[in-house]
């Protein structure tokens, strides 16, 4: 079809061809550039095991996918803390999940301890809150850890093979970093 010499079919293909040149680019661009370096960073952090980030070619306003996996010996307290302020340096909006591999018993347990953690960070009692996930692990004969800074609370548990690590924020506000634990499945 002509419009005044003007072909739509050749204007069409010409519109695809550099849409689809510049996707291409800005993906290269995205992965050469900051996910690359980003994932260098985060494995010189002590600790951290393997690190998975995850960007879609499409998904521009949504969160960086960033799938964190921590020695089993490691200190989630001390470990967490660089990946975090690595991620603020970095810039942009992400969604952290650590990977675990809890079963049935440590996350009823956690269920449990859950209630204690909210409560702590609505009074500020974290010394209580120590106390009180010692009795809950005493009983269920579990080993456990309990790290506190100013911004989260950070929780193991370990029974076996078998580990639960969570991350909780003490702020009711998510910023530009959110962190997710989920039994070591992405959903």
């Amino acid at each position: 079809m002509r419009l005044r010499g003007f072909r739509i079919s050749v204007a069409l293909l010409v519109f695809l061809g550099v849409f689809v040149l510049g996707m291409g680019a800005q993906y290269l661009h995205q992965r050469t550039q900051v996910i690359s370096p980003l994932v260098e960073r985060l494995l010189e952090i002590p600790g951290v095991l393997d690190v998975s980030v995850e960007k879609g070619l499409f998904r521009t306003g949504s969160r960086t996918l960033v799938i964190l996996e921590v020695e089993q010996e490691s200190s989630l307290g001390l470990t967490f803390g660089p990946v975090y302020e690595t991620l603020a340096e970095a810039g942009g909006e992400y969604a952290v999940y650590i990977q675990d591999s809890p079963n049935l018993e440590l996350l009823r347990l956690f269920q449990d301890i859950q209630v204690a953690v909210e409560e702590a960070v609505m009074t500020g009692e974290f010394t209580r809150l120590g106390e009180r996930v010692e009795e809950f692990a005493a009983e269920e004969g579990v080993t456990w850890e309990l790290g506190v800074d100013r911004q989260f609370i950070y929780l193991t548990l370990s029974e076996g093979e078998n580990t639960l690590r969570r991350v909780i924020s003490r702020d009711r506000q998510e910023g530009s970093i959110s962190v997710r634990g989920n039994g070591g499945a992405v959903s």
